[in-house]
């Protein structure tokens, strides 16, 4: 995500030794409230489940979701008469650069969205383009600060 660790201790609410002695896999002991806090402000996520041999009808039955990408645009579509397209997203993000008619979508994304779905967005770039990750997350910032955008994490 190209952070430094005195921001991501600023975002995560840690301090920066403790941001420091995760990295370098030298902490003792880190309670779940930090690492879920860690975890979080990057995008990501801790579930603590039941170890079972069955599977839950629930999770077999899931009809497929919709890709990162047409979440991350419609999320950031809500509030305007005309959408961004998952594809007009992806080109800004491959580019670094947007059109002026979905600036506004892309500000409210960069500021609003889950980091989560961000960090999906940039996955399946990876993934379907063969672009880094960094690569994608430097797109993502150039935006951000073209766009004057709030958010903790692009500064």
């Amino acid at each position: 995500m190209g952070l430094t660790q005195d921001l991501l201790a600023r975002i995560s609410g840690l301090s920066r030794s403790t941001v420091n002695a995760v990295e370098k896999q030298s902490i003792g002991n880190l309670s779940i409230a930090r690492a879920v806090a860690l975890l979080e402000s990057i995008g990501l996520s801790m579930n603590v489940t039941v170890n079972s041999s069955e599977t839950s009808p629930l999770r077999r039955s899931a009809p497929p979701s919709r890709s990162a990408l047409e979440r991350a645009a419609a999320t950031a579509s809500v509030s305007y008469g005309q959408a961004m397209t998952a594809k007009q997203l992806e080109m800004a993000l491959l580019t670094g650069q947007a059109p002026q008619r979905i600036k506004p979508h892309l500000q409210v994304m960069l500021d609003e969205a889950p980091v989560s779905l961000l960090a999906k967005v940039v996955d399946e770039i990876h993934a379907e383009k063969a672009i880094s990750r960094a690569q994608v997350w430097k797109q993502m910032r150039t935006l951000a600060h073209g766009l004057q955008c709030y958010r903790l994490l692009w500064q």
